[in-house]
């Protein structure tokens, strides 16, 4: 759909491995799967300072194959995973405090990541799929991946349609129509590292109405 092209595209811009950030690219990932299967972890183009230090960060960070799915097994995939410190998180978000394996997210494959954990197939025909809350979104994904940023999952559900509907939130004060586009202006000044609480939006429609009476 044109939600996930524009979603993809937005990671790729954001999270690529020009980027600068704490996250895994799919060429990076390989590189990480190399190291633990005895290779260098090279991608075919580092110098030898550099492959050291790539080796070194793999070791240091704990990361460990695992068999992973019995679907990406058979297709030959190797499934990374790093072990995270568990504990209370933001918005009260909470595991049992200790260590934790985390499969690691693929910054191209964050859209179908979110997806599956945000929309939830009704088993009766011709029902429309739930679309679960932020918190429940959040908890599933922190449950099961690393490094895969909230900044992430809050612009995806800021872009996802239903769920403005629910949250009665657009730039003109109004329910969104089932084909409106987020607002460029909403999108422009919302921080998503931010948790999406009532205020918060409140807070923002506000600033999204000075802004348009100015």
């Amino acid at each position: 759909s044109e939600l996930g092209r524009q979603f993809r595209d937005w990671c790729l811009r954001t999270y690529g491995d020009s980027g600068k950030t704490k996250t895994v690219t799919r060429s990076k990932y390989q590189r990480i799967a190399e190291v633990l299967q005895g290779g260098s972890g090279s991608g075919g183009g580092s110098g030898g300072g550099e492959k050291g230090k790539f080796q070194f960060w793999v070791r240091s960070k704990g990361f460990r194959l695992g068999n992973g799915t019995r679907e990406a097994t058979k297709m030959g995939q190797v499934v990374v995973y790093v072990p995270v410190k568990t504990g209370t998180g933001a918005d009260g978000l909470s595991e049992p405090e200790g260590i934790s394996l985390k499969r690691v997210a693929v910054v191209e494959d964050f859209f179908d990541i979110i997806y599956s954990m945000h929309v939830e197939s009704s088993s009766e025909p011709g029902k429309a799929p739930k679309h679960a809350g932020q918190k429940k979104t959040y908890r599933a994904i922190a449950e099961t991946y690393a490094f895969l940023p909230r900044e992430a999952v809050t612009r995806f559900l800021m872009s996802c349609t239903e769920c403005q509907k629910r949250m009665h939130f657009n730039s003109n004060g109004l329910e969104p129509k089932e084909s409106e586009p987020p607002s460029s202006l909403v999108s422009g000044i919302i921080d998503y590292n931010m948790p999406l609480t009532s205020t918060y939006l409140k807070q923002m429609k506000l600033r999204v109405m000075n802004s348009q009476d100015q």
